[in-house]
């Protein structure tokens, strides 16, 4: 453990200062390479090791020793601090990004550029991750029961509530899409291959229609009601206006400006 916890931060400084050679050549996912390896590598690290270094110290040479309460209570305050500055870094790391580009040119079509970043990179990741999350969740209770008896009423209410479930999931989605077809046609894509691997872990292992297999059915339930909407909901427009109702004002502003410009240069 001493060894892992003085070995890490000098690798991660000598990275640190290796990297900089790299600074402004290359990029990944529109990030400047070194700007992405801090906030998606070198930071996460450190986090962790920020964790881990404090829990030994508090843990093993704390005398007398904490309570887990009193721990769990400092990793928590330590943790959420931790978090906010790693907020800041990648805010750093963005707008790093975004400095380089302009400084090799003025023109660069940086309102394009947000835009990558807020509706592909960021909304595709966290709504295909917590999909993903909920799944693996949902899929694992087939090898870990939970001890829950449930009456018929209680289990039929959940599928109730994974119906829920799912029109909040479909709805986020969709206003989160302010009118590109390829943004939807990949979210479509994502709760169909979501769906399937529930189909194919049901056919595969039989899970009991019981309440300890509650997360099961209520993760599948609402991937059933994604598709359902994912299939239905742009071709019945009083289903497809309701939707609408709650997207925000001018959500597709941007890219009617984008279409104006685009259109002009050419």
């Amino acid at each position: 453990m001493i060894i892992f916890l003085t070995v890490i931060p000098l690798l991660v400084l000598a990275s640190g200062l290796l990297l900089y050679r790299h600074d402004g050549k290359r990029e990944i996912l529109r990030f400047d390479v070194v700007q992405f390896v801090y906030s998606f590598v070198i930071a996460p690290v450190m986090f962790i090791w920020i964790k881990s270094f404090f829990y030994f110290v508090l843990s093993k040479e704390i005398q007398p020793p904490l309570s887990p309460n009193n721990l769990f209570i400092i990793d928590t305050v330590l943790s959420t601090l931790a978090l906010i500055v790693y907020a800041f870094v990648v805010i750093h790391s963005l707008t790093t990004s975004f400095n380089r580009k302009m400084y090799k040119d003025p023109l660069h079509d940086l309102f394009e550029h947000t835009e990558y970043f807020h509706l592909w990179l960021s909304h595709l990741i966290m709504y295909i991750g917590y999909m993903l999350l909920f799944a693996a969740f949902g899929i694992g209770n087939i090898f870990f029961p939970l001890e829950a008896e449930l009456t018929k009423l209680q289990f039929y209410g959940l599928f109730f509530m994974s119906a829920v479930l799912g029109t909040i999931q479909f709805m986020v989605v969709w206003l989160s899409n302010p009118g590109k077809e390829n943004f939807m046609r990949v979210m479509k894509l994502a709760f169909a291959f979501f769906f399937m691997i529930h189909v194919i872990a049901y056919f595969l292992y039989s899970p009991a229609f019981a309440g300890r297999m509650s997360v099961f059915w209520v993760s599948f339930g609402a991937s059933v009601t994604s598709v359902l909407y994912s299939l239905f909901a742009v071709k019945f427009e009083t289903l497809s206006a309701f939707f609408d109702k709650f997207k925000r004002p001018n959500w597709g502003f941007q890219y009617e400006v984008m279409n104006k410009t685009r259109q002009e240069r050419k």
